[in-house]
């Protein structure tokens, strides 16, 4: 199955040079995210990707251009331009499409402008900056099984802030272990399976936003299923989460490379 990754934000300030970069790029380990993401998906056999590519898109090319050099032994012949290979990679033998679906597309529109490359084929979709060691192969089998158009990965994640129990004014009780849970369900964990028949609430030309339009108009048809997971997912929206994910891999815990069911 292939997997498109939406890689259009805006981008982030990177800590260490103080650039714009897109949030694809950030370095945890020696490795940008999307590197991360793709390896989620590797690990699990899904080794066919789509990128959306919107602003930042020349950078992110590059890399994937350039990737397959890191970690081998080569010789550059400077007269030629000729690069050589001292060792070989069994690393990643990864496909990697770039699309550019625009500067300010958005994520419905971006998966819409990347049809044609999916051969009207069930496929994955998630984005450049969730990690989660979600089992694939059990939400593909829930997917299979609910006949849904979309099947979305649910998390509850835990809130950073202590949550104070209240019985009118008197407060009862106090946690650090708080579970955003939206409003007694889950949120959107990013890693999701759909087929090729939600291309037809997609829109190419009109900007159509997955979350906030989209996902609406498919449950009001009850064409979404939520596969519940509880292990580990982590966002990396802020400084703050890149320096927890970097942490956890320096300290050689890398729960989103360690997948259930794999």
């Amino acid at each position: 199955m292939q997997v498109v990754i939406l890689c259009g934000g805006r981008g982030v300030v990177d800590p260490e040079t103080r650039q714009r970069i897109p949030k694809a790029l950030m370095q945890v380990g020696g490795r940008p995210l999307i590197w991360h993401v793709m390896k989620i998906f590797a690990t699990a056999g899904h080794t066919d990707f789509v990128l959306a590519l919107g602003e930042g898109g020349e950078a992110i090319r590059r890399y994937c251009r350039y990737m397959h050099i890191e970690g081998r032994d080569t010789v550059f012949h400077s007269g030629s331009g000729n690069l050589e290979y001292l060792s070989t990679s069994t690393d990643e033998d990864w496909r990697i499409k770039c699309i550019d679906t625009g500067l300010n597309a958005q994520t419905g529109c971006r998966i819409a402008r990347c049809r044609r490359y999916l051969e009207n084929e069930r496929f994955f979709v998630t984005y450049s900056d969730c990690l989660c060691n979600v089992d694939l192969t059990a939400l593909l089998q829930a997917h299979e099984a609910s006949r849904k158009l979309v099947s979305v990965t649910g998390v509850q994640p835990s809130s950073r802030f202590g949550t104070f129990s209240l019985n009118e004014t008197e407060v009862t009780g106090y946690t650090m272990d708080t579970k955003l849970s939206g409003v007694g369900g889950y949120l959107n964990g990013g890693y999701m399976v759909m087929e090729p028949g939600v291309f037809e609430h997609l829109d190419i030309v009109n900007e159509c936003n997955l979350e906030q339009e989209v996902f609406s108009k498919l449950v009001a048809l009850c064409q979404v299923g939520v596969f519940p997971h509880k292990d580990y997912w982590q966002a990396v929206d802020t400084e703050r989460d890149l320096e927890i994910v970097t942490r956890l891999y320096t300290e050689n815990r890398r729960p989103w490379l360690s997948l259930r069911g794999n």
